[in-house]
């Protein structure tokens, strides 16, 4: 008989760890508590302990697992590869055996410890990624790329205590015990890391919003009028309970993290991580930067952390977390933020001029035609976090093309409910059917909601495009809102169809998009590109002699490429995609007008 491999050994484990935690008395049940301190920050490691007291003598043995991803970015990080110690040891502190049993599993071979202490320290430098840093600076955590758990005691209560560097305080969404800033409750595993911390001298700012504490961090050299920042933070908070109908939580937290390479944001429980670039000059203005980015994040408290597609809800942080939902959960927020910025006063309403950009940008991207939303979010851990080469001509735009289909779903249910409903509702209903822990919802779900707000089927519109590809027909959407398209006349001009960047003093291509000039030429990703017709470029001179081509012409690019000098015969031709703009039609209905005025923003 072959011996089980370590996934059955697991399995079988586990099953008999919960038997025998589900017949322990309460009073006996077992404890946990993670210790996290940083005595050499420079070194870039934080140093982890966990005590695990309480635990069934008659389980020999237990696993203990550190995440391979975290949430709000869909890629597997493998945070394991950053351990650098690791040791275990009983009640008296003597060493137990332990052993590696796959990439970020550790198992513990206790015997019948009922006492287990864990120790072992982490590299963290990767404060772009928004998951674990350290530095003479500050630090920064993001519980899944620290802390381990065992999986059958994921819903035990927590503590975690703190020891930062001298000087330096904490800043987390955690609900600290009362006289000791440093010591923190968590009523589960899953709590403690969807709760980040920011270490160091951080200036925290405390507000109040719909009755409920909210605080805005601000790491690193930031300078804006912070006060106007926190009634723009203010308004949006205001503007989502009152679309949502509650806050569900008691208190929030804004980390603002500056440094350099820091971009983009991260949702949290009842936290979010926002990135910038570092600036310690003043910049009354910069707020503005920020407020489509809080927004964002913001809304995300509710969808993806109070309801979620149905392959996340629970989160299993062993692999990836396959879903069909995240052009809802991602491009539904993109599309949502900017109206509730709008109904904040915060932005004015979307004009006709942007809905034509946002046409030239969904038929400007080759890839939106040959990928599903339903499938891009899919293949999101393997293609859209990893933005490769290709990905423009072949992927879908997960946040933008996401945010399209909504933009189109909103249209629809306006139209077939004579404007008495929107996608407004459809994100109501799924906060109402879908809470945490209910197992999240499904593409049918959504089609299912969206069915009954509009009052018959939306099977066509989602097999058209959700999960497929179908071009938009623009005029039938748009003139649901008493708009239609017209083409622009704009002069001929050559349409290269690749993008250029400088690094270390070379010029080299980003992308090339399928069907352009620079396509047909055998123009690649990488190409150092070094000469235009026998002159030298970069990318500014480069972009700058370009447009000075006729089509009919043919150009003579010069590019390395493995070393090898190569010049490729451009033959330039007129972009096909002509330029639309949007009108109002003629003698609109009163159901046109008022779905146009909805869809738009324009308030009343």
């Amino acid at each position: 008989m072959n011996p089980p491999s370590p996934i059955s050994a697991r399995l079988i484990a586990g099953m008999a760890f919960v038997l025998i935690l589900g017949g322990m008395p309460s009073v006996a049940r077992p404890s946990l508590t993670y210790h996290l301190s940083m005595p050499e920050p420079w070194t870039h490691l934080f140093r982890v302990t966990i005590e695990l007291r309480g635990l069934p003598a008659k389980v020999p043995v237990f696993d203990v697992i550190l995440p391979v991803w975290r949430s709000g970015r869909y890629v597997v990080l493998d945070f394991a590869g950053g351990i650098v110690e690791f040791s275990a040891s009983g009640e008296d502190r003597h060493a137990l055996r332990w052993s590696k049993v796959d990439k970020a599993s550790w198992r513990i071979s206790k015997d019948r410890e009922r006492t287990v202490r864990i120790e072992y320290a982490v590299y963290a430098n990767e404060f772009a990624l928004r998951t674990r840093g350290l530095n003479a600076e500050r630090g920064f955590v993001d519980g899944t790329a620290v802390f381990m758990y065992v999986e059958e005691m994921r819903d035990v209560p927590v503590e975690l205590v703190v020891t930062p560097y001298t000087g330096w305080h904490v800043t987390t969404g955690l609900r600290a015990i009362a006289g000791d800033p440093n010591r923190f409750r968590a009523p589960s595993y899953e709590v403690l890391v969807d709760s980040p911390l920011a270490i160091g001298t951080q200036d925290d700012r405390e507000f109040i919003v719909e009755g409920k504490s909210h605080t805005l961090s601000i790491s690193g050299p930031f300078n804006c009028d912070v006060d106007s920042l926190i009634a723009d933070i203010s308004a949006i908070v205001r503007v989502n309970a009152q679309f949502w109908g509650k806050l569900p939580y008691d208190r929030y937290v804004f980390l603002l993290q500056a440094f350099p390479g820091a971009g983009g944001g991260t949702e949290h429980l009842n936290s979010t991580v926002l990135g910038v670039a570092p600036d310690p000059s003043p910049r009354p203005n910069v707020r503005r930067d920020l407020r489509s980015l809080v927004s964002h994040e913001f809304f995300h408290t509710w969808n993806v952390k109070q309801f979620r597609p149905k392959g996340m809800d629970p989160y299993d942080w062993t692999r990836e977390n396959y879903s069909r939902e995240l052009w809802l959960a991602e491009g539904g927020t993109s599309y949502m933020h900017g109206r509730l910025m709008t109904r904040a006063g915060l932005a004015g309403p979307m004009t006709l001029e942007s809905v034509a950009a946002w046409i030239q940008s969904e038929e400007g991207r080759p890839g939106n035609r040959s990928q599903s939303v339903a499938e891009c979010s899919f293949d999101a851990w393997i293609k859209y976090s990893r933005n490769n080469e290709q990905a423009f001509n072949f992927e879908a735009d997960l946040y933008g093309r996401g945010a399209l289909i909504c933009g189109l779903m909103d249209l629809e249910i306006r139209h077939r409910s004579g404007n008495a409903k929107s996608l407004d509702d459809l994100f109501r209903a799924l906060f109402a059917r879908f809470p945490p822990g209910s197992g999240g919802y499904t593409v049918d779900d959504v089609e299912s909601i969206a069915g009954e707000l509009a009052g018959s089927s939306m099977k066509t519109f989602f097999e058209d495009y959700v999960t497929g590809t179908r071009p938009v027909d623009w005029d039938r959407f748009l003139g649901y809102a008493g708009l239609r398209t017209d083409t622009v006349a704009a002069p001929s001009r050559v349409w290269w169809g690749m993008g250029v960047f400088d690094g270390g003093g070379k010029t080299r291509v980003r992308n090339v998009v399928r069907g352009s000039c620079a396509y047909a030429a055998g123009v690649e990703v990488g190409d150092e590109i070094v000469a235009l017709d026998g002159f030298r470029i970069d990318s500014t001179s480069l972009q700058v002699r370009m447009i000075a081509y006729s089509p009919g012409e043919t150009a003579r690019l010069t590019v390395f490429r493995e070393e090898r000098q190569r010049i490729l015969e451009v033959p330039l031709m007129v972009l096909q995609r002509p330029a639309v703009r949007i009108l109002e039609m003629e003698n609109s209905t009163t159901l046109q007008k008022g779905v146009r005025r909805g869809w738009l923003g324009i308030q009343e």
